[in-house]
């Protein structure tokens, strides 16, 4: 391929401009087009970035002919957008979560599978380097037998925040673990391995007259037969920085947000411990864009495909169902 991807954008108020800058600066694409159900909104980006401004994002994919969509509307909205997207063969890169139930995210994998499209998600944080040297260390054994993996995800939201339109509802934002806390569990699970059951507490705490937990805390077994702990909540002061830490028989790496803290080897010193190397694409949304970019154009799986980001997607329901259930709930096998 040697053309340009055509892009559009379809959600322009807040992820959206991300989005358009990232692609403004990956080789191989071109945004022609964004959509938002906010006319001044959508008016306001086509003039700002140059483009065509749309209402309805199937009207944009025809009439600016784009081969490929960024979806970065609000979380309970993305099965029917996508749906549609994939109905027209365009390719498809959407913002986390994939949607906010199992069902729903089924639909998001199920449609572009059948479509024969494109499903990348902006699971972005696997682009950075402490996280993609922990995984390394675990795989390739430098961290001996893993024993313990835990992510916390203590942040500060004010109930201000919660009064934006659909932040807080049941049906379009999930929670703290789909919306704030997704992609520290996701960094969890794939650098730790696959998890085989989880047991959990999911509360809300603090945000009055909002319809989704604010806080959780889970227990995880995972199929390597390590243990793990996962702590998340918008109702804490001040707010501090997603941290990971694993922990092997023969070594640790912890680090916050992309902050390496500590890479630890029995018998080695640390001047003789790789740095960490993020991805060679770039780091957070600049790597998944242009990785799903070349994706397309090299015909191969995205660096985070529907089929992978399904599996933290299971996590976060199994800690919802092991929450009201009060006991220990097995993850599927896919």
């Amino acid at each position: 391929m040697t053309d340009d991807l055509r892009f559009g954008v379809v959600g322009l108020a807040g992820m959206g401009g991300t989005h358009a800058d990232a692609l403004a600066a990956t080789e191989g694409a071109t945004l022609v087009a964004g959509a938002d159900l906010d006319d001044d909104v959508a008016a306001d980006f086509a003039d700002e970035r140059g483009v065509e401004g749309y209402t309805d994002h199937v009207e944009m994919v025809r009439d600016a002919d784009c081969d490929a969509v960024c979806v970065c509307t609000p979380n309970g909205t993305h099965a029917e957008i996508v749906e549609d997207l994939a109905a027209e063969g365009v390719e498809v890169l959407c913002e986390k979560p994939l949607d906010v139930t199992p069902e729903r995210v089924d639909r998001v994998v199920e449609a572009c599978a059948d479509a024969g499209v494109t499903l990348g998600v902006c699971l972005q944080r696997r682009t950075f380097g402490g996280p993609r040297l922990a995984r390394d260390a675990v795989a390739d054994g430098t961290l001996g037998e893993l024993t313990l993996a835990d992510v916390q995800v203590k942040w500060h939201r004010t109930s201000d925040y919660y009064d934006v339109g659909w932040r807080g509802t049941a049906d379009l934002d999930g929670g703290v673990l789909l919306t704030q806390a997704l992609h520290g569990i996701d960094l969890l699970q794939w650098i730790a391995g696959g998890v085989e059951r989880v047991a959990a507490t999911v509360e809300t705490m603090h945000h009055d007259g909002i319809e989704v937990p604010d806080t959780a805390a889970a227990t995880v077994e995972f199929e390597n037969g390590a243990y793990g702990q996962i702590s998340a909540s918008t109702a804490i002061y001040p707010q501090y920085p997603i941290t990971v830490q694993v922990h092997g028989t023969e070594g640790s790496v912890r680090w916050h947000e992309d902050e390496l803290d500590e890479f630890a080897v029995q018998g080695r010193e640390a001047a003789d411990l790789p740095d960490p190397d993020p991805f060679e694409l770039g780091r957070g949304h600049l790597g998944i864009v242009r990785d799903f970019v070349d994706a397309v154009r090299a015909d191969r799986d995205p660096l985070v495909s529907g089929v992978d980001a399904r599996a933290v997607h299971d996590l976060v329901f199994a800690i919802a169902e092991a929450a009201e259930t009060d006991g220990w709930v097995g993850l599927p096998d896919r």
